[in-house]
């Protein structure tokens, strides 16, 4: 434990900048167990309840100086690439508890073919798939048959990429793309169904479902239009109740996670599976080391109970003996996160207009904050004006995650929309089909 002689309460430490980091500590900030919360680096929300400390996430020696000078008890790890680089291997040689996989065990998440490897190991139902060394193999197989076919990068490529490709053609674009073109390609079959997103706390062997949420992945209505890092999603998912949650992660969470326990990397922190509901029954798309960005921004908020309490016995590698004596339960209300987006997402984002009208929610509405940056007056705008006061402005695609809460989904979805009409800034745009 690093906190201070006579400091009630947890000081911690999120890794991160985008709405998932928010969600984090925005639940961090409502647990009466916790004293103190850094966000490095942080967003313009994250400032309103949280330090931001001029680090750079992956500056681990100034971590480290951070980490005693603050003393910090536990830090949470969120964007997929610094848990993909072993920065919480780095901090739990800190003496520190630590919501992150090891890089090892990361890598169901790093590499897309080590993921299907250890499905097939775990017995674990998922697609038929190959694995090509180069894209040009994979390109060369494809020209044996005219069918749907997904087509992976191996590693990490920011939620894009994926493509769902329902021809060769469209296959062979994809394999041209700069994200899928200069590594490993995996390609399997297509399968048809509901999708859900089910994360859960996985500490060794033990495996403790969080609530499903419903993801929507693609940029435009009726999901249509390229791959991005999620333009919104719904909790509770309409094909995975609540009270079956747990059910799931046992099947399609929990093979895994002993297998990776019988290979010497053990796994604590957060798996996300991409799970779809087939006629054949529950199949599992892909795995995610880390809490899912925008299912975190609907999930944590229906988490009852101290969430920093339930951080440490995770990072602490208790969290069968904290389960057993406080058992997690979800909230009966429903939320619905919208994507509040800049002009050019996914591609180039127009960055530096200003945003207004986050102060004029409606009752039971989040504005978590994803790519924003506080500016003071002179700043200049990205329309060639400056700013007169101080103020906030866009820095990327996915500016706002705004999470409406309602005692049904169709309540949460009419809050959560008229909020996001609400808010308001230069090339604004965002799906209109979320949660229906």
């Amino acid at each position: 434990m690093g906190g201070s002689a006579g400091a009630p309460g947890l000081n911690c430490l999120v890794l991160g900048a985008g709405g998932r980091e928010y969600a984090i500590a925005w639940a961090l900030a409502r647990a009466g167990s916790v004293a103190t919360i850094g966000v490095v680096p942080g967003n313009a929300g994250t400032l309103l309840f949280a330090r931001a400390p001029e680090i750079d996430p992956k500056d681990v020696p100034a971590l480290e100086r951070h980490i005693a000078a603050s003393h910090i008890d536990l830090a949470i790890v969120g964007p997929d690439e610094l848990v993909a680089d072993g920065l919480g291997d780095s901090l739990r040689r800190c003496g520190i508890a630590v919501v992150a996989p090891s890089r090892d065990a990361a890598r169901i998440e790093w590499s897309k073919a080590y993921a299907k490897e250890l499905m097939e190991e775990a017995g674990v139902p998922t697609a038929a798939w190959h694995t090509y060394p180069s894209a040009a193999e994979a390109r060369a197989a494809l020209e044996r048959g005219d069918g749907a076919v997904v087509v992976k990068a191996d590693g990490l490529a920011a939620g894009k990429g994926v493509v769902v490709a329902r021809d060769r053609a469209q296959a062979l674009d994809a394999l041209g793309s700069p994200t899928i073109s200069t590594g490993m390609v995996v390609l399997e079959d297509v399968l048809e169904g509901q999708e859900v997103s089910l994360q859960a706390l996985v500490d060794g062997e033990t495996v403790i479902a969080l609530p499903p949420a419903r993801d929507h992945k693609r940029v435009g209505d009726g999901d249509t239009g390229p791959n991005t890092g999620g333009m919104g999603a719904v909790s509770p998912a309409p094909a995975l109740p609540d009270d079956e949650a747990q059910d799931a992660a046992d099947a399609l969470i929990a093979p895994v996670a002993r297998a990776l326990v019988g290979r010497g990397t053990p796994f604590r922190g957060v798996i996300f599976a991409g799970l779809i509901r087939t006629r054949d029954g529950w199949r599992v798309l892909e795995y995610n080391a880390r809490f899912g960005d925008p299912e975190a921004e609907v999930t944590l908020p229906r988490l009852e109970g101290d969430f920093g309490e339930l951080m440490l016995a995770l990072g602490e590698g208790r969290l069968a003996a904290h389960a057993a004596a406080n058992p997690l339960r979800f909230s009966a209300q429903a939320a619905v996160d919208v994507v509040l987006c800049a002009e050019g997402y996914p591609g180039a984002a127009r960055r530096g207009d200003v945003i207004e009208g986050t102060d004029r929610l409606p009752e039971g509405v989040y504005a978590m904050h994803g790519a924003t940056r506080r500016v003071g007056a002179g700043f200049a705008l990205a329309d060639g004006r400056v700013m007169l006061d101080a103020g906030v402005v866009t820095a990327g695609g996915r500016v706002m995650h705004v999470v409406g809460t309602g005692d049904t989904v169709r309540d949460a979805r009419a809050r959560a929309y008229e909020a996001a009409e609400r808010i308001t800034f230069a090339g604004k745009f965002y799906r209109s089909d979320i949660g229906g």
